[in-house]
């Protein structure tokens, strides 16, 4: 349905953003670079250990490119969809390297050596309540991410803040996306910061803002 696809993009296999350039349809994905700038201003050192991605479709793939394309040493990627699962691990092992990336169908295998988690299934939005994951894999060593936002406060984020883990909120994500679309489509600068604080205007507005604790990454201010 597109006349073209940013190479990044096409690399990733989805597209969240779409500009019309005289007369032609240009497809863009700000999903990855919203996540990884979320994830940055949260947690700075979030690249530094290995990583374990849930969820092998639209948003997974675009994570999982952002993070090792943003430095990240090793990616599991774990999908209860064997077939997507592979097809994902086989795309960015092409593009950054087979030592980087690889698959499992078990997530407690796949977090032993782990220092993050993020979920980029649907599993903790409204429509699909609940854990991605056994309760028990989330340790409090590890750092936490969801990419859900309605609710902002899953079941993942709220459990992970009970054990202790730095947690990042979906809203990181959405603001992020929304700031590299929005430039995407004005050709200019957008403020991230007037962004997040609309955005939890918005949160407030639904009776949704997430409850402030000293585990809360920050993401909205």
């Amino acid at each position: 349905m597109l006349d073209e696809v940013d190479l990044a993009a096409a690399a990733i296999g989805a597209v969240n953003t779409v500009v019309v350039r005289n007369g032609r349809l240009v497809g863009h994905n700000t999903d990855a670079s919203g996540f990884v700038a979320g994830l940055r201003r949260a947690l700075p050192d979030g690249l530094d250990g290995p990583v374990v991605l849930l969820g092998a479709g639209g948003a997974g793939s675009a994570i999982g490119h952002g993070l090792l394309d943003a430095g990240l040493g090793h990616l599991t990627v774990v999908d209860v969809d064997a077939r997507r699962r592979d097809e994902l691990v086989s795309r960015l092992a092409r593009r950054f390297g087979a030592g980087r990336v690889a698959a499992s169908d078990v997530p407690a295998t796949a977090l032993a050596g782990a220092a993050g988690l993020v979920n980029a299934t649907p599993i903790g939005m409204d429509s699909h309540p609940g854990l991605p994951l056994d309760a028990h894999l989330v340790r409090p060593d590890l750092w936490v991410a969801d990419v859900v936002y309605v609710p902002i406060e899953t079941a993942l984020v709220r459990l992970a803040r009970e054990r202790g883990c730095r947690v990042v909120d979906g809203g990181g994500m959405a603001v992020h996306q929304a700031v590299g679309a929005f430039e995407l489509f004005t050709g200019r600068p957008a403020d991230a910061e007037r962004v997040s604080e609309h955005f939890g205007r918005l949160l407030a507005a639904r009776g949704t803002a997430a409850p402030r604790g000293p585990c809360r990454a920050g993401t909205i201010p």
